[in-house]
C-alpha cells in the first residue's frame, strides 16, 4: 500500500490529469456505444468468439473508443461479487429475446467466460480503447411487463431497499434508486471498481439512461432545513439552491469514480479516463454540475446530448466554450434511432405467431449523419458518440468530416 501511495504521489501530475482519447483514422474523436444486452437478445452474441469477431470489424473503423455498458437496470453482464448476473433466478421471460439473453449471459459465466474482459481485449487488438459504461439508473418499475422483466433486470439491492428510491413530493415511489443515500453510491461504486479490475481503458457514466437520479428523499429535505430553513417541497422544482444541494452529491460521486481509476490507473502505471453523458438542456436538474466537474479535470470527455429519440439539435458552442482549458474533449452524442420502439412481449408473441411483422425503426443516413457531423465540427466539437448505431460505413467516414463554412 505504501508503494502505491509513493507511486501516485511522484507521478500523478503526468498520470492522472485529463487525458482525451486520440483520434483514429481521422481528425475527430468517434465513440459508438453498446448497450451490452440487445445483441444478446437477438442472438448475434453467443460465444465468446461472437464478442470478439464484433470489434475485431471496427478495426479499419475511425472509432477510437468502444463503450461496453456492463449493466441493465441494476444488474450486469459480467461475473461480478458486488451483483448478480442479468436473469439470475429467473424462469420466465417476458419476451422470447430477454430469455435467450439471459441464458448466454449465465452459459458464459458458467463456461468461466468474463465477457468485459473478452471485450477488452477484443478491443485493443481492433485498436480502440475500452471503456465501461455504466447507465446510471435504469431500474424498471416493479410491476412493469408483469413484473417479469424487473425481476431479469433489476438488482437484489433494489428489490431490498424500497427505502433508498427516488421520492416524489408526497413520498410516492419513483422506482429510481437515490444517489441521495450512501449505501446507493456505495452499491454503484462497488460495480464500477470491479471494471476497472480489468483491462479497462476508463468508465462512462450515462446520465441519460434514465433520469432522475433524486427526488425529494429524506435526507435531502433534512439538509435544506438545515442549510436555508425551507422545505424543497414548498419551493420551485429549479430553484438554484436545490439544484446545487443534489450536484454536490453527485460531484462528490464522481470524486470517488475518478479516485477508482487513479488508484487502478496507479496499479497498471497508466491513465484511466472518465467520460459522462448528459441532456444539454435537463443536466442541472439531474444532478449534473459539469461547469465544477470540467474546472476539476474530473473528465477527460464529456458527451452532451438529449433524452429522447434523435435528431435533435442545439447550441454546443456554449459546452466547447465551458471546456476551454479544462483538458476535456467535447463530443456531440448522436442517437441514431428516429422513430420506433422496443417491442412489447404481445408484440413479440405476435411476431412469432407470423401474426405481425416486426417493428421498423427509422435511423439516419450516412447523408444525414455528415451533414449534422459538419454542423458540430464547425461548432467545435472534438468528436462524435454514436448510440444506437452499428453500421460501419457510418464509422468509417465521421472522423473525416471538414467543418461546415
Amino acid at each position: 500500500m505504501r508503494l502505491l501511495f509513493l507511486f501516485l504521489t511522484v507521478i500523478s501530475p503526468a498520470l492522472l490529469r485529463a487525458e482525451p482519447p486520440k483520434p483514429r483514422n481521422g481528425d475527430k474523436l468517434l465513440v459508438i456505444n453498446d448497450d451490452g444486452f440487445s445483441s444478446f437478445h437477438s442472438g448475434r452474441y453467443k460465444t465468446a468468439e461472437d464478442l470478439r469477431n464484433q470489434m475485431r470489424c471496427f478495426r479499419d473503423t475511425q472509432v477510437g473508443v468502444f463503450e461496453w455498458c456492463i449493466a441493465a437496470g441494476s444488474r450486469v453482464n459480467f461475473p461480478s461479487k458486488t451483483c448478480e448476473l442479468i436473469g439470475t433466478g429467473v424462469t420466465e421471460f417476458p419476451r422470447r429475446g430477454d430469455k435467450l439473453a439471459a441464458e448466454t449471459l449465465q452459459k458464459l459465466a458458467a463456461d468461466g467466460v468474463d465477457t468485459l474482459k473478452v471485450v477488452a481485449e477484443a478491443c485493443h487488438e481492433a485498436g480502440m480503447s475500452c471503456y465501461a459504461s455504466l447507465r446510471m439508473n435504469g431500474d424498471y418499475s416493479a410491476g412493469w411487463m408483469g413484473e417479469s422483466l424487473p425481476r431479469m433486470l433489476n438488482s437484489t439491492f433494489w428489490w431490498q431497499h424500497p427505502e433508498f428510491r427516488v421520492r416524489g413530493k408526497k413520498g410516492e415511489d419513483q422506482t429510481k434508486l437515490s444517489y441521495a443515500f450512501p449505501e446507493v453510491r456505495a452499491f454503484k461504486l462497488g460495480i464500477l471498481r470491479e471494471a476497472a479490475e480489468r483491462d479497462i481503458d476508463g468508465i462512462n457514466l450515462d446520465f441519460l439512461r434514465h433520469p432522475p437520479c433524486f427526488g425529494y428523499e429524506e435526507p435531502l429535505i433534512a439538509a435544506f432545513k438545515a442549510q436555508h430553513g425551507q422545505d424543497p417541497r414548498e419551493i420551485a422544482a429549479d430553484d438554484p439552491r436545490w439544484l446545487q444541494l443534489r450536484a454536490d452529491i453527485m460531484t462528490d460521486f464522481l470524486r470517488d469514480v475518478r479516485k477508482l481509476l487513479n488508484e487502478a490507473g496507479a496499479e497498471k502505471k497508466r491513465h484511466l479516463g472518465l467520460s459522462a453523458r448528459v441532456d444539454w438542456k435537463e443536466y442541472k436538474s439531474h444532478g449534473c454540475d459539469i461547469d465544477t466537474w470540467l474546472k476539476e479535470g474530473l473528465l477527460d470527455y464529456l458527451v452532451i446530448a438529449q433524452h429522447t429519440l434523435g435528431g435533435y439539435e442545439f447550441d454546443l458552442a456554449p459546452f466547447v466554450q465551458k471546456a476551454r482549458g479544462s483538458g476535456c474533449a467535447i463530443l456531440f452524442g448522436e442517437e441514431a434511432t428516429l422513430s420506433g420502439h422496443d417491442r412489447t412481449p404481445a408484440e413479440d408473441k405476435a411476431i412469432a405467431e407470423g401474426k405481425m411483422k416486426p417493428p421498423v425503426r427509422e435511423v439516419f443516413t450516412l447523408d444525414q449523419y455528415k451533414s449534422r457531423a459538419a454542423k458540430w465540427y464547425a461548432a467545435g466539437a472534438d468528436g462524435l458518440q454514436l448510440f444506437n448505431e452499428g453500421r460501419l460505413e457510418v464509422m468509417k467516414v465521421l472522423g473525416t468530416v471538414p467543418p461546415a463554412k
